[in-house]
């Protein structure tokens, strides 16, 4: 989330209360010039955008909000209720929970508590990550879950299974915003006792392509489908070309290993995280060493439990 005011010392206050706040998922940046704000806009993407209410008068920051969700601080208190809008000068604490309404209520958009997003994704090497996606679908007793591989070096685990379509062809559905794509994700699930499983690409090269927008414009036409309510990506990490895609998630998973070259790999992984402006998934991340087991063995069920339970 971005906050745009003209006081400076007003915008990283703001922004320092809202960062220091552990328990929400909003990160905020603070801008104070105009030009720096559409610098950084031109390279990268805000879920939200607080701008000063005289900052709107400017023409070029008033177009923001044809794509992004924009909230106007005001300068005189609200007279009644607007989603669009707040009383610059309420307390940061107030701000803040009127922020996490609307931040919710986009994120949330069309989706029913009935159904969770999980990524897992690790950089350590053979640390049980396919198998805990796995075990995660196999758990939701509702409709099933979804498991969708992006992994650089998954597709052969489904090729005799003759798939028609693979996250290769989904994902060209997806950079275009296809209509058709449900029927296609149709045809290309795998059914394993009561989960889905949907290959990974022929060539990681398919997928990198797909950003955090793609990701979560694919997520939103799987819960309007409602075939399944627990929905899980086995994502390889060198596939991701955007890592922001990890804060399109309900939930994500990193098997770890007790090793001192995977525990720096994961050191690394989360400074990575951190460079690239995504604190907040940093400090959410859920660890877990992955029991040597079977996907579906009584061991790796109770490992999966506890990451789920809410």
């Amino acid at each position: 989330m971005g906050i745009f005011d003209y006081e400076q010392e007003y915008a990283i206050q703001l922004m320092n209360y809202i960062n220091a706040d552990a328990k929400n998922p909003i990160f905020a940046m603070a801008f104070s010039v105009k030009e720096r704000l559409l610098k950084y806009l031109k390279e990268n993407r805000l879920d939200m955008l607080v701008v000063v209410e005289s900052g709107m008068q400017d023409t070029e920051i008033a177009e923001l909000k044809n794509h992004i969700c924009v909230i106007t601080l005001v300068e005189q208190a609200l007279q009644t209720e607007d989603y669009h809008s707040i009383y610059k000068y309420s307390s940061a604490e107030v701000i803040l929970k009127k922020l996490m309404q609307v931040y919710r209520t986009e994120d949330t958009e069309g989706k029913s508590s009935l159904f969770e997003t999980y990524a897992v994704i690790s950089p350590v090497g053979r640390s049980g990550k396919t198998r805990l996606a796995e075990c995660i679908c196999l758990l939701d007793e509702v409709r099933g879950g979804l498991y969708i591989g992006l992994e650089a070096f998954g597709y052969e685990a489904l090729k005799e299974e003759n798939r028609t379509y693979t996250m290769s062809n989904l994902a060209y559905l997806i950079k275009t915003r296809s209509e058709q794509i449900l029927e296609f994700v149709e045809q290309s699930i795998y059914t394993k006792e009561n989960m889905g499983l949907i290959a990974s690409p022929e060539s990681y090269l398919d997928i990198r392509e797909l950003d955090a927008v793609d990701v979560k414009w694919f997520i939103g036409k799987l819960v309007q489908w409602g075939r399944y309510t627990t929905i899980v990506f086995d994502i390889g990490e060198s596939v991701l070309g955007d890592i922001a895609i990890l804060g399109e998630f309900d939930t994500v998973i990193v098997p770890v290993l007790e090793d001192a070259a995977s525990k720096k790999k994961i050191k690394a992984f989360q400074d990575f995280l951190k460079m690239k402006e995504l604190v907040k998934v940093a400090g959410r991340l859920k660890m877990v060493c992955v029991p040597d087991a079977a996907y579906d063995s009584a061991e790796m069920i109770r490992c999966a439990g506890r990451l789920v339970e809410h």
